[in-house]
Parts: structure tokens; sequence; C-alpha cells
């Protein structure tokens, strides 16, 4: 029995002993996240709902990221951001883009979203424009400074049509869906997946075809990073893509949900749900291009990036046609 005693008190001590140990060391730490801003191109819209659903599902958590998501004041605005190195990664208008790295700019596009352009032509459903040609005669309205504006006479001239023979107005940027509305312009420029879900949630019903459809097709919005970044940071950029990609395909098969994801951070845009959701949904179509089949979700094609550039420097003032491999890469693609 003393033995027993002894035992037991033996044991006691132990126990102790690994508590008082165990006390002794210093608390777990976990790593921290890594922080990272990322800016979208302009005020929150529909297409942006896959990147607040990525954080709300902790998919940047998941991959040790702490992101913040901020507004931006145009593509143009946010690459310049980026390539000062203010701001790392950023979504943006491909188009836009191509001028700074012509001109040295430190930024690469490393996702494709938007591949198809949504850059169309809106018209009346009682009084459709249907074809670019159907334009001569008509009134149509665009800010200068868009980009549906400076590809338009692509588009007119890959089907012959006279640019001579359709009034253009230039209003101010934000002006032209109160002239449409105002029938003072047959049509306007826009993209398909923005101008035309706005006119119609203010009783507008409208008809649309896209450049693409005539051959002027050019690669529009997408993910790029800053170039110091990447050289920097690569695993960072991968995981940060990962992410954005799960929130993307998530997307797909919930748009609701990751229109309801917005809500979670910014809750004074409920009240635009329906418009949102609208936006989001004509975007899916847009996410690839024959050329770009069969590969992962992002990934771009030579013949695509080719092509847009041809487009640029034929009919905006692209200063110069530069290796495409310049503008993009695929090596953060999941």
């Amino acid at each position: 029995m003393i033995k027993r005693a002894y035992t037991r008190i033996g044991m006691l001590g132990f126990l102790f002993l690994v508590c008082a140990i165990a006390l002794s060391l210093p608390p777990k730490v976990e790593a921290a996240r890594e922080k990272i801003t990322f800016s979208l191109d302009f005020g929150i819209y529909g297409t942006h709902a896959p990147f607040y659903l990525a954080l709300e599902k902790g998919y940047f958590a998941q991959e040790d990221i702490e992101v913040t998501i901020t507004e931006g004041a145009g593509s143009a605005t946010v690459a310049q951001i980026i390539a000062g190195g203010k701001v790392p990664i950023g979504y943006v208008d491909f188009g836009t883009m191509a001028p700074g790295v012509v001109q040295g700019m430190p930024i690469k596009a490393i996702f494709g979203i938007t591949q198809t352009s949504p850059m169309a032509i809106i018209s009346r459903a009682e009084n459709p424009i249907k074809t670019p040609k159907e334009l001569e005669g008509k009134v149509i309205a665009m800010a200068a400074a868009e980009s549906t504006a400076k590809v338009f006479p692509a588009l007119i001239a890959m089907v012959g049509a006279d640019l001579t023979k359709i009034s253009v107005i230039n209003p101010a940027v934000g002006a032209k869906n109160a002239l449409f509305l105002q029938n003072r312009a047959d049509a306007i420029t826009g993209y398909s997946q923005l101008q035309t879900v706005q006119l119609e949630d203010q009783g507008a019903k409208v008809y649309y075809f896209k450049y693409g459809d005539f051959g002027a097709n050019t690669l529009s919005n997408g993910i790029i990073a800053n170039t110091d970044f990447l050289s920097q940071k690569g695993d960072l950029a991968k995981k940060f893509v990962r992410a954005i990609a799960k929130g993307w395909v998530e997307a797909q098969k919930y748009p609701e949900e990751a229109v309801e994801a917005i809500f979670k951070s910014r809750p004074e845009f409920r009240d635009k749900k329906k418009v949102l959701l609208r936006q989001l949904e004509l975007t899916f179509p847009l996410l690839s291009t024959p050329n770009t089949k069969g590969k992962p979700l992002g990934w771009m094609a030579k013949k695509d990036w080719e092509q847009t550039q041809e487009i640029l420097t034929k009919y905006t003032g692209l200063q110069k046609a530069i290796p495409v491999e310049q503008y993009f890469t695929n090596d953060y693609i999941p």
C-alpha cells in the first residue's frame, strides 16, 4: 500500500512537472497573414462580386493572405498606381493598360477575366440596330475618352460601313444613358453587362450586339500586377490568383450568394441587388474565347493578345507593336 502511495505521488509529481514546463513555454504565435491591397477599376458593379465572395468565403485567408479591396477611379489611374507600387495588384481594362506597358510601365496581366469584349452597341428594342452598317444615318452617343469610343472606328471599318454617315455625339462621361433615355440618341456604346442593365433598370427595353460579333474583339478586363511585386513575391501572387479563381468558380454556381457577399462589406449597395446580379450573370459568357477553350479559368491566349494589339495600334493610337509576352503571363494561373 505504501508502495502504491509513493507511485501515485511520483505520478502526480511528474504531471506537475510537465504542466510547469508547459506553462513556462512562450505561447504559440500563429504566423501573421500577409497583407495586400487589391484595387478595383471603378466603383462597385456586378462583375466585382466574385472578389467579395472570395473574401467572404475565406479563400484569401486559406492562403494566409489578408486582402483589402478598394474602389478605383478608372483603369488608367489604377494602372498608374500599380506601376508606382502604391498598390501591387488590381483589376483593370487591358486595352487601357496596354499603352502603359508600351511606355515602359512595370505592370503585367496575370489573370484574364472578361476575355470576350463586352463592348456593345445598345439601341432600343422597338427600333433595334442589329449591325454596324445600320448605324449609318443614325445618331450614336459615346464619351470620347471611353474605350468603347476608341475601338468604335475598328468596328465600323471591319464591316465596311461609312463613318462619315454616322452622327457621333460626345457627351461627358456618364451622360450618354440620359441622352438615350431622352430619345436624343438612337444608340450608345457601352458594355453588355453594365449599361444594358442600367437602362433596363430605368424602364428601357434594349437590344444590343457586341463588337466581337463583327470581328472587333479586344481583351477586356482582368488582374494586373506590378512586375517588381511579381519578381519579389511571386508565391504571394500565385496564392492571390488561386483564391480569386475559387471565387469565380463558386460565383458561377451561386451568383446570388456572390452578390450577397458584396453587402457584407458594403451594405449600402443592397438596394442595387437586382442590377448587380444581372450584371454578374451577363459577365459569365465573357470569361473565355475560342482560343482559350479547354484551358483553366484566367488563362490568356497569345492570339487574343495579338489581335488586341493589332486593333489598338491601328485604330486607337497605340504607339507601336511590341512582343505580346510583355503584356501578359500565364505563370500564375492555378
